[in-house]
């Protein structure tokens, strides 16, 4: 188990700031954050290649705080992949093993199968200045994986990979993940490659853990706006909580006529005095459905008009503004959905209870 316990790290006049995170052994656990919200600050501490200004970390029951990173038995991938210029492909790959004492051959029996998995294999005699980026990248994440250190951190891996490549080494390395029992910290902005590898997830902003739990949990019920933001939520409408009903939670919105009711099991909407709380309830683009502008069904909230559609592939981007305020808010529907609407049309529409965060405001 790898435990931080309020770690401070100052980096000019930027501060990680008491930041507490337990990840269980074994699991892959993903940081996701906004640009320049001290994700690589914390990967650089736990390495050893930075020093916080107070705080402990211990893995496997040993205080690692510090260690030289030679003695950390931590694997670390960073963002800019330090790879040596004047070296081989292979001799990169295994330059940790070399510095470690392993031998020549135990090099070759773990670089070969390594190397094929990741489609480098014809690459291992190239210099690394005659490679591409995604070449590159997955040379350096070779020879992060192949010293088989228990805890492996990566910074943002698959960067510079296509997307089809990207999701074949999403899984292997999770397969490898799974079979060598690595304690995984993963740092991306990518949210498919969050849900797919992680176990679980971590949110940070400003130097400061947001949110953290389980995957699904942490994705489907976020507490906060920031959280919403980070795993980007589209719109933001405000909410004053007015009662309960069957189950729901019911809220008035001064952007729509109707009350726009949110499940009464979402997280920040258990116990009592909700009406001395202010909220804004999110909502993804993807979760808004077109109906009739007359409809009254369940979920209906109001007219919009269409100012703009942006087609991409199977789906569209709606920019909508609502009849009652100058409120603009993203949809996203597939093209049957659309059927046939254009600029200045005025459409109904509908949103589940159950896709409608409650998101407390701070």
């Amino acid at each position: 188990m790898l435990n931080i316990e309020n770690i401070n790290i100052v980096a000019g006049k930027f501060r990680v700031q008491n930041f507490s995170l337990r990840l269980q052994e074994g699991l892959c656990h993903v940081l996701v954050g906004t640009t320049g919200s001290g994700k690589t600050l914390l990967l650089e501490t736990i390495a050893g290649l930075r020093r916080q200004e107070s705080g402990i970390i211990t893995f496997a029951d040993r205080n690692i705080s510090h260690l030289e990173p030679e003695l950390r038995n931590v694997s670390y991938l960073p963002q800019d992949l330090c790879l040596f210029p004047n070296m081989l492909v292979r001799e990169n790959i295994c330059y940790g093993l070399r510095m470690k004492g392993i031998g020549a051959a135990e090099a070759a029996r773990r670089l070969q199968p390594l190397a094929v998995s990741l489609d480098i294999a014809h690459l291992l005699d190239r210099h690394v200045d005659h490679l591409s980026g995604g070449e590159k990248q997955r040379t350096a994440l070779a020879r992060t994986l192949i010293s088989d250190n228990p805890m492996v951190l990566l910074d943002e891996p698959f960067s510079s990979l296509n997307l089809g490549l990207k999701r074949k080494l999403w899984h292997l390395l999770k397969k490898m993940q799974r079979e060598q029992g690595w304690t995984l910290l993963l740092v991306t902005h990518d949210l498919e490659e969050a849900l797919l590898l992680g176990d679980d997830l971590s949110l940070i902003a400003n130097g400061m853990l947001v949110d953290s739990g389980p995957k699904n949990q942490v994705y489907c019920y976020p507490k906060t706006v920031s959280a919403a933001c980070i795993l980007g939520t589209e719109n933001f409408l405000p909410g004053e909580f007015v009662g309960r009903s069957d189950g729901l939670c019911n809220f008035h919105c001064p952007d729509f006529p109707a009350n726009l009711s949110v499940s009464a099991s979402y997280p920040t909407l258990a116990g009592d005095n909700l009406d001395k709380l202010r909220f804004k309830l999110g909502i993804k683009a993807a979760d808004i459905k077109l109906c009739r502008p007359d409809s009254a069904g369940a979920g209906a909230v109001g007219c919009c008009s269409i100012e703009a559609i942006h087609e991409k592939g199977r789906t569209a981007t709606l920019v909508l503004r609502s009849k009652t305020s100058n409120l603009t808010m993203l949809a996203e529907v597939s093209l049957k959905e659309l059927a046939g609407h254009v600029p200045g049309d005025e459409v109904g529409i509908s949103i589940s209870p159950e896709a409608i965060m409650a998101l407390v405001e701070k």
